[in-house]
Formats: structure tokens, C-alpha cells, sequence
């Protein structure tokens, strides 16, 4: 009888607390004006005209990072070993390559459907020396027709891939002509120039790609601190540094081993402490220099692309104004200021080894 009392009195305590509640909920102030409201039909046609300007707001920045990686890829392809593929500078698009939540509007604004369209042309590049322009409908290469549909794309990357450094005929339609072309495709470093749509201020290179952030191309001022960006995570993937923090850490986590098994025979668990101890302070042993590697490295990638190295380092300057822990703190990478005076040595270096003729290339120790 007790317990069932207690759970009535709680009951009653729940609907009391509810009322308290309720009541000062409808004792505050409300407005005063009489706002205009739009119609369902007004807000709906906003939403799709500002989710049309978001994804045209991420094809502009991914058509940016295309055009400013493209002469670094290509111009220092001695430096990329076996990573080399053919480059083409065409991307194209169909409905189907587009995030399902903005297909309705896109394939409205774009005039998008089921056929494969030049989306973008690098400039110089081999697909605008063939004649193709934004817009271009593809109807076949080497032969080969297009499909249209969900496999378009995926079936045009395979036909270009098989092609190698091959030249590829292309026949397309501009408007209501059918025209004819050939890409010769040129040899260009192996690494996907990928645009996170991250609002963070934020690079990374994985040794396979180079992933730059909206953030990045936002705190960018010009193509010439894009191309410091893009470069500096190219050394990344040329100077094999994932490989090595990777290798580093796993001669680490061996050294920490052994004193985990030395103590564990003396009757000391360590729950691999040292191991995971070994493995982390190995792997940051190299992290400082490792960065300072890719700046210097990535230097020379832009000049040899062809992009100006005098104005640049104040890039770390701006960088240290967003997040001035950079100043002082010397963590994973250098200060900003390390780094300024870096870039700024570089530059000075380059320039010396133009003004006397010298190939362009960074200093290895021998």
C-alpha cells in the first residue's frame, strides 16, 4: 500500500511541476507588430534559389582548386616518381553526380538530365586545346558512344584511363552542331585535388590525395597563396611523409614493446603503455621538420607552375591573426613566425638560383 501511495504522490508532484511550468510559459511577453509573412510557395521557391547558390557556391571554388592545381601537377611530375597518370582538364556532369537533395533545382538551373556535359575546362589544358567548352554535350570517345545515366561518368573515366597518353577523338554537340576533337592527354602527377566542403581553415594530403577545405579557399586572397596550399601538401605526398610518420611510429611502438615485455617479466604490468607511449613520441619526433620539409619543398612546386613566391608568406602572417596560439606554440607543425622567415629564405634562394641559371629544384642533402 506504501509504494503504491508513493507512486500516486509522485504522479500528482509530475502534474503539479507541469502546471508551474506552463503557467510561466504563458506569462511571457509575445510581440507586438503584425510582420509580413511569405506564402509556402514564396519560401519553397527561396529555399531551392539559396540551396542553387550554396552548390553553385561549391562548383566555383571546386573550378578555382582545379585551375590552380593543374600547372602545379604537371610542371613537377619529375618530383612525383611512378605517381603520373594522363591529365585531360576536362570535368563533366550529368544529373546523377549531383547530391540527391539538390538534383530538382540544379537540373533546372544547369539544364541537367541524363546525358554526360562539359561541366569545366582547365585552360591550356589538353581538352581546351581539342575545343571544348562548358556546356559541350559528349556523344562519344574513340568511338566509343557515351552512355547517358547513372554509369556515364564512371564509363567515360574507364574510356579515358584505357586511352592512356594516347590521343582520344571526341565527338560531341555545341548547341545543334555535332563537332569533332582530339585531347592529347599530358603526364601529370597521381593525386586527386579534392575540395572539402569544411567551413575549417584546414589542408591534408593522405599520400594518395590532397584535400583542400571551403575554409582554405575562403582565407586564400589570391591563386598565388591557393598554389602555397596545394604545393606545400604535394611535398607532402612526394616527400613520402605519411609513409614515413607511419614507418617512425611502428619502430616506436617496437621500442616501447620491449620495455612493456622487460617489465611485464619482472612482474610490472604496463598495459602496453609504453608501446602506445613509443609509438606516439616517434611519430611526433619528425612531425616539426616534416612540415618545414613540405613548405620548402612546395616552394619550388609553385614557382616551377609558374605562380609568384614574393607575397606569399604573409599568408602565415594572416594565418597567426585567425588563431595567435600559432605565434608562440610550436606543437605538430612550426610557428608562424618559423615559418614566414622560412618562405621568405626560399623565395630569396629561388630567385638566386634564376638569376644564375641553375635548375630549379630544392637543395637534398646528400
Amino acid at each position: 500500500y506504501k509504494l503504491k501511495s508513493n507512486k500516486s504522490a509522485m504522479k500528482h508532484f509530475k502534474i503539479l511541476i507541469c502546471s508551474v511550468f506552463c503557467l510561466y510559459i504563458s506569462a511571457c511577453a509575445g510581440i507586438e507588430t503584425v510582420a509580413p509573412k511569405g506564402t509556402s510557395a514564396e519560401i519553397q521557391a527561396e529555399q531551392d534559389k539559396q540551396r542553387a547558390l550554396a552548390y553553385q557556391g561549391f562548383i566555383d571554388n571546386q573550378t578555382r582548386l582545379y585551375k590552380v592545381a593543374f600547372p602545379i601537377l604537371i610542371h613537377n611530375t619529375e618530383f612525383c616518381d611512378k605517381a603520373t597518370r594522363p591529365i585531360t582538364g576536362l570535368s563533366v556532369w550529368n544529373i546523377h553526380t549531383v547530391p540527391q537533395s539538390f538534383r530538382r533545382v540544379l537540373g533546372v538551373e544547369h539544364n541537367l538530365g541524363e546525358d554526360l556535359v562539359v561541366q569545366n575546362i582547365i585552360r591550356n589544358s589538353p581538352a581546351e586545346k581539342a575545343g571544348l567548352k562548358k556546356g559541350d554535350l559528349l556523344l562519344s570517345l574513340n568511338g566509343e558512344p557515351v552512355p547517358r545515366g547513372e554509369k556515364a561518368l564512371e564509363a567515360v573515366q574507364n574510356l579515358v584511363k584505357q586511352s592512356g597518353y594516347k590521343n582520344i577523338n571526341i565527338a560531341y554537340i555545341r548547341g545543334n552542331t555535332t563537332k569533332t576533337g582530339i585531347i592529347r592527354p599530358i603526364k601529370g602527377c597521381d593525386y586527386a585535388v579534392l575540395l572539402d566542403n569544411s567551413a575549417r581553415v584546414n589542408a591534408f594530403a593522405d599520400g594518395r590525395r590532397i584535400i583542400i577545405t571551403r575554409g582554405i579557399m575562403r582565407f586564400a586572397q589570391n591563386d598565388s597563396e591557393l598554389a602555397l596550399v596545394i604545393a606545400h601538401e604535394m611535398a607532402h605526398n612526394t616527400m613520402k611523409h605519411v609513409q614515413k610518420l607511419q614507418r617512425n611510429a611502428t619502430a616506436g611502438a617496437l621500442g616501447g614493446l620491449a620495455v612493456d615485455v622487460l617489465l611485464g617479466a619482472a612482474g610490472v604490468g604496463t598495459g602496453n603503455r609504453f608501446s602506445r607511449l613509443g609509438g606516439s613520441l616517434a611519430q611526433q619526433r619528425f612531425s616539426v621538420p616534416f612540415e618545414q620539409e613540405a613548405d620548402y619543398v612546395g616552394m619550388y612546386f609553385m614557382r616551377r607552375a609558374g605562380y609568384d613566391t614574393a607575397q606569399v608568406a604573409n599568408f602565415w602572417r594572416r594565418m597567426a591573426a585567425e588563431g595567435q596560439a600559432s605565434i608562440d606554440l610550436r606543437t605538430s607543425h612550426p610557428t608562424s613566425p618559423e615559418r614566414f622567415i622560412a618562405i621568405e629564405h626560399t623565395h630569396d634562394e629561388i630567385n638566386t638560383k634564376l638569376s644564375k641559371g641553375q635548375k630549379l629544384a630544392p637543395n637534398f642533402a646528400l
